[in-house]
Protein backbone atom coordinates (compact mmCIF):
# COMPACT_ATOMS: atom_id res chain seq x y z
CA UNK A 1 0.00 0.00 0.00
CA UNK A 2 1.01 3.62 -0.41
CA UNK A 3 2.14 6.06 2.27
CA UNK A 4 -0.23 9.02 2.55
CA UNK A 5 1.19 12.59 2.29
CA UNK A 6 0.60 14.69 5.40
CA UNK A 7 -1.49 17.14 3.36
CA UNK A 8 -4.27 14.57 2.98
CA UNK A 9 -3.82 12.77 6.28
CA UNK A 10 -7.29 13.94 7.20
CA UNK A 11 -9.56 11.20 8.53
CA UNK A 12 -12.54 11.92 6.28
CA UNK A 13 -10.52 12.34 3.09
CA UNK A 14 -8.22 9.38 3.79
CA UNK A 15 -11.03 7.01 4.65
CA UNK A 16 -13.15 8.11 1.75
CA UNK A 17 -10.39 7.70 -0.85
CA UNK A 18 -9.52 4.25 0.51
CA UNK A 19 -13.17 3.23 0.38
CA UNK A 20 -13.66 4.42 -3.16
CA UNK A 21 -10.46 2.96 -4.55
CA UNK A 22 -11.59 -0.49 -3.43
CA UNK A 23 -15.34 -0.29 -4.03
CA UNK A 24 -16.12 2.29 -6.70
CA UNK A 25 -13.30 2.30 -9.23
CA UNK A 26 -14.72 -0.45 -11.41
CA UNK A 27 -18.15 1.22 -11.65
CA UNK A 28 -16.84 4.01 -13.86
CA UNK A 29 -15.67 3.99 -17.45
CA UNK A 30 -13.15 6.81 -17.15
CA UNK A 31 -10.89 8.30 -14.45
CA UNK A 32 -12.68 11.62 -15.01
CA UNK A 33 -15.97 10.12 -13.84
CA UNK A 34 -14.24 8.58 -10.85
CA UNK A 35 -12.60 11.88 -9.82
CA UNK A 36 -15.90 13.73 -10.23
CA UNK A 37 -17.61 11.28 -7.88
CA UNK A 38 -14.81 11.51 -5.31
CA UNK A 39 -14.96 15.32 -5.41
CA UNK A 40 -18.68 15.37 -4.72
CA UNK A 41 -18.45 12.82 -1.93
CA UNK A 42 -15.51 14.58 -0.25
CA UNK A 43 -17.49 17.81 -0.10
CA UNK A 44 -20.53 15.98 1.28
CA UNK A 45 -18.46 14.19 3.91
CA UNK A 46 -16.81 17.40 5.09
CA UNK A 47 -20.05 19.32 5.37
CA UNK A 48 -21.77 16.41 7.15
CA UNK A 49 -19.26 16.48 9.98
CA UNK A 50 -19.09 20.26 10.13
CA UNK A 51 -15.40 20.47 9.30
CA UNK A 52 -13.55 22.73 6.89
CA UNK A 53 -10.53 22.20 4.69
CA UNK A 54 -8.28 24.71 2.93
CA UNK A 55 -8.43 25.03 -0.85
CA UNK A 56 -4.79 23.94 -1.07
CA UNK A 57 -5.42 20.77 0.97
CA UNK A 58 -8.62 20.05 -0.96
CA UNK A 59 -6.81 20.39 -4.30
CA UNK A 60 -3.94 18.24 -3.05
CA UNK A 61 -6.36 15.50 -2.03
CA UNK A 62 -7.87 15.39 -5.52
CA UNK A 63 -4.47 15.41 -7.23
CA UNK A 64 -3.14 12.63 -5.01
CA UNK A 65 -6.29 10.59 -5.65
CA UNK A 66 -5.68 10.89 -9.39
CA UNK A 67 -2.05 9.95 -8.84
CA UNK A 68 -3.08 6.87 -6.90
CA UNK A 69 -4.88 5.57 -9.96
CA UNK A 70 -1.58 5.60 -11.82
CA UNK A 71 0.94 4.73 -9.11
CA UNK A 72 -1.12 2.67 -6.65
CA UNK A 73 -3.71 0.81 -8.73
CA UNK A 74 -6.39 -0.95 -6.71
CA UNK A 75 -5.38 -4.40 -5.55
CA UNK A 76 -8.85 -5.79 -6.12
CA UNK A 77 -10.02 -7.04 -9.49
CA UNK A 78 -13.11 -8.93 -10.57
CA UNK A 79 -15.03 -8.61 -7.31
CA UNK A 80 -13.34 -9.73 -4.08
CA UNK A 81 -10.24 -11.30 -5.65
CA UNK A 82 -7.18 -9.73 -4.08
CA UNK A 83 -4.06 -9.89 -1.93
CA UNK A 84 -3.93 -7.97 1.33
CA UNK A 85 -0.45 -7.29 2.69
CA UNK A 86 -0.01 -8.25 6.37
CA UNK A 87 3.68 -7.91 7.22
CA UNK A 88 7.21 -7.75 5.85
CA UNK A 89 10.35 -8.91 7.71
CA UNK A 90 14.03 -8.61 6.88
CA UNK A 91 15.37 -12.11 6.29
CA UNK A 92 18.63 -11.19 4.54
CA UNK A 93 20.51 -8.54 6.53
CA UNK A 94 22.00 -7.12 3.32
CA UNK A 95 18.60 -5.66 2.42
CA UNK A 96 18.47 -4.58 -1.22
CA UNK A 97 21.93 -6.07 -1.72
CA UNK A 98 20.64 -9.39 -0.41
CA UNK A 99 17.90 -11.74 -1.53
CA UNK A 100 15.52 -14.28 -0.01
CA UNK A 101 15.60 -17.32 -2.29
CA UNK A 102 12.86 -19.37 -0.68
CA UNK A 103 10.06 -19.21 1.90
CA UNK A 104 7.57 -21.90 2.88
CA UNK A 105 4.75 -22.40 5.37
CA UNK A 106 4.85 -25.11 8.00
CA UNK A 107 2.16 -27.78 7.52
CA UNK A 108 0.01 -26.19 10.25
CA UNK A 109 0.56 -22.67 8.81
CA UNK A 110 1.84 -21.34 12.15
CA UNK A 111 5.40 -20.71 10.96
CA UNK A 112 7.37 -19.68 7.87
CA UNK A 113 10.93 -20.76 7.09
CA UNK A 114 13.17 -18.65 4.84
CA UNK A 115 16.52 -19.19 3.15
CA UNK A 116 18.76 -16.38 1.86
CA UNK A 117 21.28 -15.78 -0.87
CA UNK A 118 23.88 -13.45 0.63
CA UNK A 119 23.78 -13.72 4.42
CA UNK A 120 23.36 -17.50 4.06
CA UNK A 121 20.76 -17.81 6.81
CA UNK A 122 17.85 -20.08 7.61
CA UNK A 123 15.24 -18.30 9.73
CA UNK A 124 11.93 -19.29 11.31
CA UNK A 125 9.20 -16.64 11.62
CA UNK A 126 5.90 -16.89 13.47
CA UNK A 127 3.10 -16.36 10.97
CA UNK A 128 0.77 -14.46 13.29
CA UNK A 129 3.10 -11.51 13.92
CA UNK A 130 6.33 -12.12 11.96
CA UNK A 131 8.36 -12.65 15.13
CA UNK A 132 11.68 -14.40 14.39
CA UNK A 133 12.16 -17.53 16.50
CA UNK A 134 15.68 -18.49 15.46
CA UNK A 135 18.30 -18.26 12.72
CA UNK A 136 21.18 -20.44 11.62
CA UNK A 137 23.96 -19.16 9.36
CA UNK A 138 25.54 -21.57 6.88
CA UNK A 139 28.66 -21.42 4.71
CA UNK A 140 27.14 -20.49 1.32
CA UNK A 141 24.03 -19.32 -0.50
CA UNK A 142 20.83 -21.16 0.39
CA UNK A 143 18.73 -22.03 -2.65
CA UNK A 144 15.68 -23.75 -1.15
CA UNK A 145 14.08 -24.49 2.20
CA UNK A 146 11.27 -26.93 3.05
CA UNK A 147 9.43 -28.50 5.97
CA UNK A 148 9.08 -32.16 6.71
CA UNK A 149 5.39 -33.05 6.70
CA UNK A 150 5.24 -33.65 10.45
CA UNK A 151 6.40 -30.05 10.99
CA UNK A 152 9.19 -31.14 13.32
CA UNK A 153 12.11 -30.40 10.99
CA UNK A 154 13.10 -27.89 8.32
CA UNK A 155 15.57 -28.57 5.53
CA UNK A 156 17.85 -26.41 3.41
CA UNK A 157 19.99 -26.95 0.31
CA UNK A 158 22.82 -24.64 -0.64
CA UNK A 159 25.53 -23.78 -3.14
CA UNK A 160 28.18 -25.68 -1.18
CA UNK A 161 26.37 -28.91 -2.03
CA UNK A 162 24.98 -29.48 1.45
CA UNK A 163 21.58 -30.73 2.49
CA UNK A 164 21.01 -29.75 6.12
CA UNK A 165 18.09 -30.83 8.31
CA UNK A 166 17.30 -28.75 11.40
CA UNK A 167 15.29 -29.46 14.53
CA UNK A 168 12.49 -26.87 14.49
CA UNK A 169 12.52 -26.25 18.24
CA UNK A 170 16.26 -25.73 18.68
CA UNK A 171 17.65 -24.86 15.23
CA UNK A 172 20.23 -27.62 15.71
CA UNK A 173 21.39 -29.56 12.60
CA UNK A 174 20.37 -33.21 12.97
CA UNK A 175 21.39 -34.52 9.53
CA UNK A 176 23.66 -33.40 6.65
CA UNK A 177 24.52 -34.85 3.27
CA UNK A 178 27.09 -33.56 0.77
CA UNK A 179 26.22 -33.68 -2.95
CA UNK A 180 29.48 -32.72 -4.69
CA UNK A 181 28.00 -29.59 -6.31
CA UNK A 182 25.44 -26.88 -5.62
CA UNK A 183 21.83 -27.91 -4.91
CA UNK A 184 18.91 -25.93 -6.34
CA UNK A 185 15.83 -28.14 -5.92
CA UNK A 186 14.07 -29.39 -2.79
CA UNK A 187 10.65 -30.95 -2.18
CA UNK A 188 8.97 -33.14 0.46
CA UNK A 189 6.30 -35.71 -0.33
CA UNK A 190 2.83 -35.07 1.12
CA UNK A 191 2.70 -38.43 2.87
CA UNK A 192 5.87 -37.56 4.79
CA UNK A 193 7.93 -40.47 3.44
CA UNK A 194 10.43 -38.72 1.18
CA UNK A 195 12.57 -35.62 0.75
CA UNK A 196 14.15 -35.04 -2.66
CA UNK A 197 17.05 -32.75 -3.57
CA UNK A 198 18.05 -31.51 -7.03
CA UNK A 199 21.74 -31.08 -7.79
CA UNK A 200 23.38 -28.81 -10.34
CA UNK A 201 25.06 -30.49 -13.30
CA UNK A 202 28.52 -32.03 -13.20
CA UNK A 203 29.89 -32.74 -16.68
CA UNK A 204 26.46 -31.86 -18.05
CA UNK A 205 24.53 -34.23 -15.79
CA UNK A 206 22.42 -33.45 -12.73
CA UNK A 207 20.69 -35.74 -10.29
CA UNK A 208 17.70 -35.85 -7.94
CA UNK A 209 18.44 -37.67 -4.69
CA UNK A 210 15.55 -39.30 -2.84
CA UNK A 211 15.89 -39.59 0.96
CA UNK A 212 13.62 -41.50 3.35
CA UNK A 213 12.71 -39.04 6.11
CA UNK A 214 12.32 -41.72 8.77
CA UNK A 215 16.06 -42.46 8.94
CA UNK A 216 17.46 -40.14 6.21
CA UNK A 217 18.73 -43.06 4.20
CA UNK A 218 19.33 -42.54 0.47
CA UNK A 219 16.64 -44.42 -1.46
CA UNK A 220 17.25 -43.53 -5.12
CA UNK A 221 19.22 -41.30 -7.46
CA UNK A 222 17.24 -40.06 -10.47
CA UNK A 223 19.36 -38.83 -13.42
CA UNK A 224 18.66 -35.52 -15.14
CA UNK A 225 20.27 -34.20 -18.36
CA UNK A 226 21.34 -30.91 -16.76
CA UNK A 227 20.84 -28.95 -13.58
CA UNK A 228 17.74 -29.77 -11.52
CA UNK A 229 16.40 -26.30 -10.75
CA UNK A 230 13.19 -27.30 -9.00
CA UNK A 231 11.18 -30.30 -7.84
CA UNK A 232 7.53 -30.85 -6.94
CA UNK A 233 5.44 -33.81 -5.77
CA UNK A 234 1.89 -34.18 -7.03
CA UNK A 235 -0.69 -33.85 -4.24
CA UNK A 236 -1.37 -37.60 -4.28
CA UNK A 237 2.38 -38.35 -4.36
CA UNK A 238 1.91 -40.38 -7.52
CA UNK A 239 4.45 -38.30 -9.43
CA UNK A 240 7.60 -36.27 -8.87
CA UNK A 241 8.44 -33.53 -11.37
CA UNK A 242 12.04 -32.40 -11.92
CA UNK A 243 12.65 -29.28 -14.03
CA UNK A 244 15.92 -27.78 -15.12
CA UNK A 245 17.88 -26.63 -18.16
CA UNK A 246 16.15 -27.99 -21.31
CA UNK A 247 14.25 -30.89 -19.73
CA UNK A 248 11.30 -31.69 -17.49
CA UNK A 249 11.10 -35.24 -16.22
CA UNK A 250 8.03 -36.67 -14.47
CA UNK A 251 8.82 -39.74 -12.36
CA UNK A 252 6.44 -42.37 -10.96
CA UNK A 253 6.98 -42.49 -7.21
CA UNK A 254 5.74 -46.08 -6.87
CA UNK A 255 8.74 -47.52 -8.72
CA UNK A 256 10.81 -44.39 -9.55
CA UNK A 257 10.45 -45.08 -13.27
CA UNK A 258 10.26 -42.27 -15.83
CA UNK A 259 6.66 -41.41 -16.70
CA UNK A 260 7.16 -38.55 -19.19
CA UNK A 261 9.97 -36.34 -20.45
CA UNK A 262 9.37 -32.94 -22.01
CA UNK A 263 12.23 -31.34 -23.89
CA UNK A 264 12.47 -27.63 -24.58
CA UNK A 265 12.11 -27.28 -28.33
CA UNK A 266 14.73 -24.57 -28.62
CA UNK A 267 15.33 -25.26 -32.32
CA UNK A 268 11.69 -24.55 -33.16
CA UNK A 269 10.93 -21.72 -30.74
CA UNK A 270 14.20 -20.13 -29.69
CA UNK A 271 17.71 -19.22 -30.70
CA UNK A 272 18.79 -18.11 -27.21
CA UNK A 273 20.70 -20.92 -25.52
CA UNK A 274 20.01 -19.27 -22.14
CA UNK A 275 16.31 -20.10 -22.38
CA UNK A 276 15.78 -22.87 -19.83
CA UNK A 277 13.20 -24.39 -17.49
CA UNK A 278 13.68 -23.12 -13.92
CA UNK A 279 10.62 -23.91 -11.77
CA UNK A 280 7.60 -26.20 -11.68
CA UNK A 281 4.34 -26.84 -9.80
CA UNK A 282 1.48 -29.34 -10.13
CA UNK A 283 -2.06 -27.96 -10.08
CA UNK A 284 -4.33 -29.10 -7.20
CA UNK A 285 -5.94 -32.02 -9.08
CA UNK A 286 -2.57 -33.10 -10.55
CA UNK A 287 -3.82 -32.99 -14.14
CA UNK A 288 -1.52 -30.12 -15.14
CA UNK A 289 2.12 -29.25 -14.53
CA UNK A 290 3.15 -25.61 -14.87
CA UNK A 291 6.81 -25.00 -15.72
CA UNK A 292 8.26 -21.50 -15.56
CA UNK A 293 11.21 -20.50 -17.69
CA UNK A 294 13.49 -17.61 -18.51
CA UNK A 295 12.32 -14.72 -20.72
CA UNK A 296 8.83 -14.80 -19.21
CA UNK A 297 7.61 -18.13 -20.53
CA UNK A 298 5.34 -20.56 -18.70
CA UNK A 299 4.53 -23.99 -20.12
CA UNK A 300 1.39 -25.92 -19.18
CA UNK A 301 1.81 -29.66 -19.56
CA UNK A 302 -0.83 -32.40 -19.53
CA UNK A 303 0.52 -34.81 -16.90
CA UNK A 304 -1.03 -37.92 -18.45
CA UNK A 305 0.15 -37.34 -22.03
CA UNK A 306 3.16 -35.05 -21.59
CA UNK A 307 1.69 -32.66 -24.17
CA UNK A 308 2.44 -28.95 -23.89
CA UNK A 309 -1.08 -27.53 -24.11
CA UNK A 310 -0.18 -23.85 -23.65
CA UNK A 311 2.96 -21.75 -23.91
CA UNK A 312 2.23 -18.40 -22.26
CA UNK A 313 4.31 -15.24 -22.04
CA UNK A 314 2.82 -12.05 -20.63
CA UNK A 315 5.83 -10.25 -19.15
CA UNK A 316 8.94 -11.06 -21.19
CA UNK A 317 10.82 -11.19 -17.88
CA UNK A 318 12.31 -14.17 -16.08
CA UNK A 319 9.71 -16.37 -14.38
CA UNK A 320 11.14 -17.19 -10.96
CA UNK A 321 8.13 -18.78 -9.30
CA UNK A 322 4.66 -20.14 -10.09
CA UNK A 323 1.73 -21.20 -7.90
CA UNK A 324 -1.95 -22.24 -8.07
CA UNK A 325 -4.82 -21.24 -5.81
CA UNK A 326 -6.03 -24.21 -3.81
CA UNK A 327 -9.34 -24.40 -5.69
CA UNK A 328 -7.40 -24.63 -8.97
CA UNK A 329 -9.26 -21.67 -10.50
CA UNK A 330 -6.34 -19.25 -10.68
CA UNK A 331 -2.69 -19.48 -11.65
CA UNK A 332 -0.03 -17.14 -10.22
CA UNK A 333 3.26 -16.15 -11.79
CA UNK A 334 6.00 -13.78 -10.61
CA UNK A 335 9.67 -13.05 -11.07
CA UNK A 336 11.67 -10.14 -12.43
CA UNK A 337 8.70 -7.81 -12.49
CA UNK A 338 6.83 -5.52 -10.13
CA UNK A 339 3.71 -7.60 -9.53
CA UNK A 340 2.26 -11.01 -8.77
CA UNK A 341 0.04 -11.80 -11.75
CA UNK A 342 -3.12 -13.91 -11.49
CA UNK A 343 -4.80 -15.60 -14.46
CA UNK A 344 -8.00 -17.62 -14.67
CA UNK A 345 -7.12 -21.22 -15.49
CA UNK A 346 -10.16 -21.47 -17.76
CA UNK A 347 -8.67 -18.69 -19.90
CA UNK A 348 -5.26 -20.38 -20.02
CA UNK A 349 -6.82 -23.66 -21.17
CA UNK A 350 -9.06 -22.04 -23.76
CA UNK A 351 -7.12 -22.48 -27.00
CA UNK A 352 -9.40 -20.01 -28.76
CA UNK A 353 -7.78 -17.26 -26.66
CA UNK A 354 -4.41 -16.19 -28.00
CA UNK A 355 -1.49 -15.42 -25.73
CA UNK A 356 -1.83 -11.64 -25.98
CA UNK A 357 -5.57 -11.83 -25.32
CA UNK A 358 -5.32 -13.79 -22.05
CA UNK A 359 -6.63 -11.26 -19.50
CA UNK A 360 -5.10 -10.59 -16.10
CA UNK A 361 -7.43 -11.50 -13.27
CA UNK A 362 -5.29 -9.52 -10.82
CA UNK A 363 -1.94 -7.73 -10.76
CA UNK A 364 -0.82 -7.27 -7.16
CA UNK A 365 2.09 -4.80 -6.85
CA UNK A 366 5.15 -5.87 -4.84
CA UNK A 367 8.15 -4.07 -3.33
CA UNK A 368 10.73 -5.97 -5.38
CA UNK A 369 11.13 -8.99 -7.63
CA UNK A 370 10.07 -12.38 -6.28
CA UNK A 371 12.20 -15.48 -5.98
CA UNK A 372 9.53 -17.76 -4.50
CA UNK A 373 5.92 -17.88 -3.28
CA UNK A 374 3.94 -20.46 -1.36
CA UNK A 375 0.31 -20.82 -0.29
CA UNK A 376 -0.46 -22.32 3.10
CA UNK A 377 -2.37 -25.60 3.29
CA UNK A 378 -5.76 -23.89 3.37
CA UNK A 379 -4.90 -21.55 0.50
CA UNK A 380 -5.84 -18.46 2.51
CA UNK A 381 -2.33 -17.12 3.17
CA UNK A 382 0.55 -16.48 0.77
CA UNK A 383 4.18 -15.98 1.71
CA UNK A 384 6.65 -14.41 -0.74
CA UNK A 385 10.45 -14.26 -0.89
CA UNK A 386 11.90 -11.08 -2.38
CA UNK A 387 15.15 -9.81 -3.86
CA UNK A 388 15.11 -6.83 -1.47
CA UNK A 389 15.94 -9.21 1.40
CA UNK A 390 12.40 -9.49 2.79
CA UNK A 391 9.97 -12.29 3.42
CA UNK A 392 6.35 -11.14 3.31
CA UNK A 393 2.90 -12.37 4.32
CA UNK A 394 -0.40 -11.77 2.51
CA UNK A 395 -4.00 -12.87 2.95
CA UNK A 396 -5.65 -14.13 -0.22
CA UNK A 397 -9.20 -12.91 -0.87
CA UNK A 398 -11.13 -15.30 -3.11
CA UNK A 399 -13.84 -14.11 -5.46
CA UNK A 400 -15.87 -17.27 -4.76
CA UNK A 401 -19.21 -15.93 -3.39
CA UNK A 402 -19.95 -19.17 -1.53
CA UNK A 403 -16.62 -19.58 0.25
CA UNK A 404 -17.83 -18.29 3.62
CA UNK A 405 -21.03 -20.32 3.50
CA UNK A 406 -19.05 -23.50 2.87
CA UNK A 407 -16.66 -22.62 5.68
CA UNK A 408 -19.54 -22.04 8.11
CA UNK A 409 -21.10 -25.37 7.19
CA UNK A 410 -17.74 -27.10 7.61
CA UNK A 411 -17.18 -25.61 11.06
CA UNK A 412 -20.73 -26.41 12.12
CA UNK A 413 -20.32 -30.02 10.97
CA UNK A 414 -17.07 -30.33 12.92
CA UNK A 415 -18.66 -28.85 16.03
CA UNK A 416 -21.66 -31.16 15.74
CA UNK A 417 -19.41 -34.19 15.32
CA UNK A 418 -17.47 -33.28 18.47
CA UNK A 419 -20.69 -32.72 20.39
CA UNK A 420 -22.11 -36.10 19.33
CA UNK A 421 -18.86 -37.80 20.30
CA UNK A 422 -19.13 -36.19 23.73
CA UNK A 423 -22.70 -37.47 24.07
CA UNK A 424 -24.34 -34.08 23.73
CA UNK A 425 -27.60 -33.46 21.92
CA UNK A 426 -27.25 -31.83 18.50
CA UNK A 427 -30.18 -30.06 16.85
Amino acid sequence: MCDWPEAINHACIKNYILLFIFTEWFKFNTPAQFIKTIKAAIKTTLFDVGERMSIASYTTALLVTAGLLLHCPPVLAGGKLGLNHIWSRLADLNGELGSVESAEFSPDSRYIVSGTKFDNSVRIFRTADGHQLWEHTLAQEIERVAWTRDGRQVCSVSEDGMLNVFDVDTGRIVFSHEHGNGIDGLSASHDGKYLVTGRERINGKGVSKVFRTGDWSLVKELPHPGTVNELDFSSDDKYLAAAGDFHVRIWRVSDWKLHKEIKLDKKHYFTDAKHIYINTRFNPDDSLLAVGATQGYVYFIDVDTGEIIRRMNKSGQKTETVEWTKDGRYFLVAGHGSSIDFFKVEHILNRDIGNDAIPYALRAPVTDSLEYMDFNAAGTLLTTAHQDGTVQLWTFMSDDPLINQRRHRQVRAEQDAKAKKAGKKVE
